[in-house]
């Protein structure tokens, strides 16, 4: 019988609704050019958003870890791999290139770059750049495509596979006693900030070579977290260090909160640009790296000790949580580009905007996504096992 993490499950889910809340903001949000801006802007919304990007995408690298660490109990290398083909590389590759990001970089051309044409006078430009772009090893999107909120697919399928043999040692006879190791320490008081080392010193070892955003230097950092995630799931000790500084990263990562508030508002820190390496860029990643974590923590004690037990929802939920981020970011864009001309205040329209994208996206899972084989397969999912 499998072992299975249903806290794991669950938090998972949180963070699809948080990224869900997190893009439905950015229509407000004072502190970023996003695909469609509404013309009055909220400085309460900067802080808000900034309060869920702390934690949420390290969460979910930290997640797929974890997932990475059950799924090759029962598989090779191999076997992975092909998995990781079939549920990441497939959807970015094609509903995503083909379908998706076509009408997000459309909203971002005519919002932000001063695009007058129509969108299917864009579509023909767009397949030509996806193929006939050269190869650039510069960027993690290796051909130039631009990945629009798709990027997190790219990232993982890269670490996926650039860091498998790393993960097929950690499961080897010496690999366990390494892990052991590391596991005993993290389960002593404060033992879990040894974390803060690796995750700090990738920031400030590549992110003044890789400057701007998603970048290499991101993705290596990311991949911090996906291997602490990997290591979480194959010992308890972990589980329980982190349940045991919850309260203790909640404030600490408050703490830090403010600090990046104090770089980058009150001082002027230019982040994601160009970060010249310097006392305030490595105070700053510090920081930065400080806060990811402590915030990391608290979210995962709360799941470890209030979420690991098994429900109907979450294992729908959890089924969901794949197309529903490929779909998301899409349909919101399409819903806000039609709200926010309106003359009403931000509530109504982030409220509008979130309740009909919900409506749309469900109505598309729950339709041809969820029931038809061929669909689901485009989104990564299992085939739908016939009844009888």
């Amino acid at each position: 019988m499998k072992e299975r993490r249903y806290d794991i499950d669950w938090l998972r889910v949180i963070a699809i609704i948080a990224v869900f809340l997190l893009h439905s903001t950015h229509f407000f949000d004072e502190g970023t050019d996003w695909h469609v801006q509404n013309k009055d802007q909220s400085v309460a919304v900067l802080i808000f958003r900034g309060l869920i990007n702390i934690w949420v995408m390290e969460l979910f690298f930290l997640l797929s870890g974890a997932a990475s660490w059950f799924s090759l109990k029962s598989k090779s290398g191999g076997q992975y791999l092909l998995e990781r083909v079939k549920r990441i590389f497939v959807p970015m590759y094609t509903v995503g290139i083909f379908v998706l990001l076509p009408p997000t970089l459309y909203f971002t051309l005519v919002t932000n770059r001063g695009f007058t044409g129509t969108f299917w006078q864009m579509y023909p430009t767009y397949l030509n750049h996806v193929i006939s772009y050269g190869f650039n090893i510069k960027s993690p999107f290796f051909f130039g495509i631009w990945p629009g909120h798709l990027w997190f697919l790219q990232f993982l399928f890269i670490m996926s596979v650039v860091l498998l043999p790393l993960l097929l040692f950690l499961r080897s006879e010496r690999g366990h006693r390494l892990v052991s190791w590391l596991a005993g320490v993290c389960a002593r008081p404060g033992g879990i900030f040894l974390f803060l080392i690796p995750l700090a010193g990738a920031r400030i070892l590549f992110k003044h070579i890789f400057m701007g955003d998603k970048t290499w230097a991101d993705l290596i950092y990311y991949a911090v977290f996906f291997l602490i995630g990997y290591v979480m799931a194959s010992d308890g000790r972990f589980t329980e260090g982190f349940k045991r500084h919850g309260w203790l990263g909640l404030g600490l990562g408050l703490l830090a909160y403010g600090g990046m508030g104090y770089f980058i508002l009150g001082a002027g820190y230019n982040y994601p640009g160009g970060e010249p390496f310097s006392l305030n860029y490595v105070i700053f990643n510090l920081v930065v790296s400080l806060g990811n974590l402590c915030w990391v923590t608290f979210m995962l004690s709360l799941g470890a000790k209030y979420l690991n037990f098994e429900s109907r929802a979450v294992t729908y939920g959890n089924e969901a949580v794949l197309p529903f981020y490929i779909l998301h970011e899409p349909v919101l864009l399409a819903v806000g580009w039609w709200v926010v001309p309106w003359s009403m205040g931000i509530l109504p329209k982030f409220l509008i905007i979130s309740v009909a994208s919900l409506i749309i996206i469900g109505g598309l899972y729950l339709g041809p996504v969820r029931n038809l084989n061929w669909v689901r397969f485009l989104f990564g999912m299992r085939p739908k096992k016939k009844k009888g």
